[in-house]
């Protein structure tokens, strides 16, 4: 149907532009060629569109800004339910990508906790496959381990979300999930169990 609008609309163009160019009926079959072709972009664009409503995408990774104040154990199991787990930071690109996110309103500006701890006080490791910390981003004389009892990692505002060490149990912040944008942010036992058939193919 809407290839026979286009033929229409050109069969008028050539020559001289007559009045009955300009009535109602062509004007009719203008506005269904818009009509359809803002249904067609809207299509494309729900078909291209890899994370779900209320996550924002990097470079095939989906991440969810959550504002709801956790301590960093109940952010880790609120990502795994929501099907991701707490951010996994592994570039200067991605952390820059992460601050800018936090800093231009798009989300409330505040602490959130990412996916680093340091449960055993030998090394950090991150949450989701317990890799070492290949990149990092800590303020200056971070981690410290105040207390002794900071094990857990986050972007701290006063720092200017630089990251800093911080006991498990705070509240005074949100967290950033992360999920694998090209499976379409499924839950992490799924990730696991396509994973694991993929390899046994």
């Amino acid at each position: 149907m809407i290839y026979q609008h286009i033929f229409v609309v050109l069969c008028c163009i050539p020559g001289t532009m007559s009045d009955s160019c300009l009535g109602d009926q062509e004007k009719s079959i203008i506005s269904g060629i818009k009509s359809s072709l803002k249904k067609l972009e809207h299509s494309l664009n729900e078909k291209s569109r890899r994370c779900p409503d209320g996550w924002r995408e990097y470079k095939n990774h989906c991440y969810f800004f959550s504002s709801e104040k956790k301590s960093w154990h109940e952010a880790e199991g609120k990502c795994r339910k929501m099907g991701g787990y707490l951010v996994k930071v592994t570039s200067s690109a991605e952390n820059s990508w992460l601050v800018n996110t936090i800093t231009s309103k798009k989300v409330i500006q505040q602490n959130y906790w990412i996916g680093a701890a340091d449960f055993k006080e030998t090394e950090w490791t991150w949450v989701i496959d317990l890799s070492k910390l290949r990149y990092s981003n800590w303020n200056s004389g971070q981690p410290n381990n105040a207390g002794g009892n900071e094990d857990c990692a986050h972007f701290y505002k006063p720092f200017n979300y630089k990251w800093n060490d911080m006991p498990c149990n705070y509240t005074g912040g949100g967290y950033i999930c992360e999920s694998e944008n090209g499976s379409h942010c499924l839950p992490y036992h799924k990730l696991i169990k396509r994973k694991a058939s993929r390899k046994q193919r």
